[in-house]
């Protein structure tokens, strides 16, 4: 704080100590095995179709893999067509971006898994090569054995190279069926459109020799995804298990790329970095990618300098591993950092691979993300613990290195205190006043996108028990050309002392003040630490603070040499 020796001794009752940041916390992983058992549509195979092929193993049909310069695909290999759910895709006539599938319909293979009834006996499937084995699989002829009751819907996108019932993306549907959602995977197939291999995303020449049919297979991923959503939810048992209004996306690897852009995210088309929408659905409420691929240093997925994420605009999750050669991370932490919706990002001390012992860390942040973004009405507690939530025990080591939430809507008569930037003042400023905005943007003031939650005046609900924060600033009377900002009485009182060179403005919003306990400065469960930090400016008379609740920010302010004060406020998220 500006004047510090006269303030220690003034405020000293009403010293914050830095502490009390958000995501703090390495909580316990989810059970593999949730609380739901779990069915899923028919995907059966005939061995005798499979033989048809000369040896051609079931997997390559799943990946659509060619073989002997023919074409194979899930549809050869059904043995019961009509029961296994198909998803017609009708291609844009657009030949320069789908210069072989153009203004076609491509038919796509898809798989739900959804939570059924403990009375379900349907048996499992076990898959021909591998023998992983697909529980309580829908008998040909019959209907799904959904439950009464509407539930989130997850997309779900494999990576390259694979397929929903590849092994790993096969217990990853599973698993998170069984914590109470509908999960759906399609066939994707992506070498019917691109011969190109995981091996090849790294390589410059491969790349620039073959994009056109690599962007072609990007660009079907999501229009695949938003077809399959068209058909869940006119499909006549599925669409009643579905909750329309709480549908999320997940997607590994290039399926993690699929989702962002089914969530807005413009894609790279062209080797001179052509910008595209490809297939956004608002539909699809929130997005989660585990080591999702974001392209090389050389072409990045997401147009020049990942501008691309700049239109994402539902929350997003990344869990990226800081081995991965395949998705750099340092690719994914330029993606993550342009979106302006809610994001986080998980750093993962593992390579480009799912194996079981990272479900732990892939559930438990997945699951927490999706029913605090979706509002799943039965876990009401999970922003709260997303909010505590920085790692995972066991499995991997993982740590939260991004953090970024927007606001939810005001339904409690809160409204956002919203944080600019003036860059030749290098000088933070917050306000709730809508009515000021416009002097501010005249004034050369822009918004960092960064806000939280208070109150223009006092909440009726006497729960929130909102205090006063009290808006100061230092220019009136040969202070620092700057505003600071107070819930703290004592502090309220003391800058008013005309030693301070402080002048009170106003009260400028009402907003939960921190308490103390044993463990130092708190938040209520369920709400945001709003922590302060300051530029170290007062023997230039160039005091200033920032206001913020993302704790990714508060460590870079750190960095540049910010003294951070902790947490002042607490906000709802």
């Amino acid at each position: 704080m500006p004047l510090r020796p006269l303030l220690a001794v003034l405020l000293a009752a009403a010293a914050l100590t830095a502490g009390a940041a958000n995501h703090v916390l390495s909580v316990q992983p989810v059970a593999t095995a949730g609380p739901w058992p779990v069915a899923c549509t028919n995907v059966e195979q005939d061995p005798a179709l499979i033989a048809q092929y000369g040896g051609t193993p079931p997997q390559d049909f799943w990946e659509g893999k060619p073989a002997n310069g023919q074409l194979r695909y899930m549809t050869q290999i059904l043995r019961n067509p009509g029961t296994t759910q198909r998803v017609n895709v009708a291609v844009p006539a657009d030949s320069r971006l789908y210069p072989q599938f153009n203004g076609q319909v491509v038919e796509h293979v898809a798989i739900t898994c959804f939570p059924t009834t403990s009375t379900n006996n349907d048996p499992g499937y076990a898959l021909p090569q591998t023998g992983t084995v697909i529980p309580h699989m829908q008998p040909a002829g019959t209907a799904p054995k959904v439950l009464g009751t509407r539930l989130p819907l997850i997309l779900f996108s494999h990576g390259l190279s694979g397929s929903p019932i590849s092994p790993g993306h096969l217990e990853a549907l599973v698993a998170l069926a069984s914590q109470g959602y509908v999960v759906s995977g399609v066939f994707h197939g992506d070498a019917r459109f691109s011969r190109v291999r995981l091996e090849d995303l790294g390589d410059l020449a491969f790349l620039l020799l073959r994009f056109d049919e690599f962007a072609e297979m990007e660009l079907m991923r999501p229009l695949s995804l938003k077809a399959l959503t068209d058909v869940l939810l006119n499909d006549p048992v599925l669409s009643g298990a579905i909750d329309a209004n709480r549908i999320g996306a997940f997607g590994a690897s290039l399926g993690g790329q699929a989702v962002l852009n089914l969530a807005g995210a413009k894609l790279t088309t062209s080797v001179g970095l052509a910008c595209r929408e490809t297939a956004r659905d608002p539909r699809v409420k929130a997005v989660v990618g585990y080591v999702p691929y974001a392209g090389q240093s050389f072409l990045p997925s997401f147009c020049n300098d990942q501008s691309g994420m700049d239109t994402v605009s539902v929350p997003f999750l990344g869990m990226g591993g800081t081995r991965d050669t395949t998705a750099p991370i340092g690719m994914t932490r330029q993606a993550v950092n342009r979106i302006p919706a809610s994001h986080y990002l998980v750093e993962m001390d593992i390579p480009h691979e799912f194996r079981a012992e990272y479900a732990g860390e892939l559930l438990t942040w997945s699951t927490t993300f999706f029913n605090a973004y979706l509002h799943v009405e039965s876990d009401s507690g999970a922003m709260g613990r997303l909010i505590m939530m920085n790692s995972i025990a066991g499995g991997a080591t993982d740590a939260l290195t991004i953090d970024f939430h927007v606001p939810f809507a005001a339904t409690l008569g809160d409204a956002p205190v919203i944080e600019y930037y003036h860059p030749k003042l290098n000088h933070f400023f917050m306000t709730i006043d809508s009515g000021e905005i416009p002097f501010l943007v005249n004034d050369g003031w822009l918004a960092t996108g960064h806000s939280f939650k208070g109150w223009r005046l006092p909440p009726a609900n006497p729960a929130f028990a909102a205090a006063p924060v009290c808006r100061f600033y230092g220019g009136y009377t040969g202070g620092p050309n700057s505003h600071f900002y107070t819930a703290e009485p004592d502090e309220c009182i003391g800058l008013q002392r005309p030693e301070t060179k402080w002048t009170l403005e106003s009260v400028d919003f009402y907003i939960k003040r921190v308490t103390r306990d044993q463990f130092g400065l708190t938040c209520p469960f369920g709400y945001l630490a709003v922590n302060r930090a300051y530029n170290n400016g007062f023997p230039r008379n160039d005091s200033n603070h920032r206001y913020t609740t993302s704790d990714s920010t508060w460590r870079d302010l750190a960095r540049m040499g910010w003294a951070l004060e902790g947490a002042v406020m607490c906000s709802l998220p």
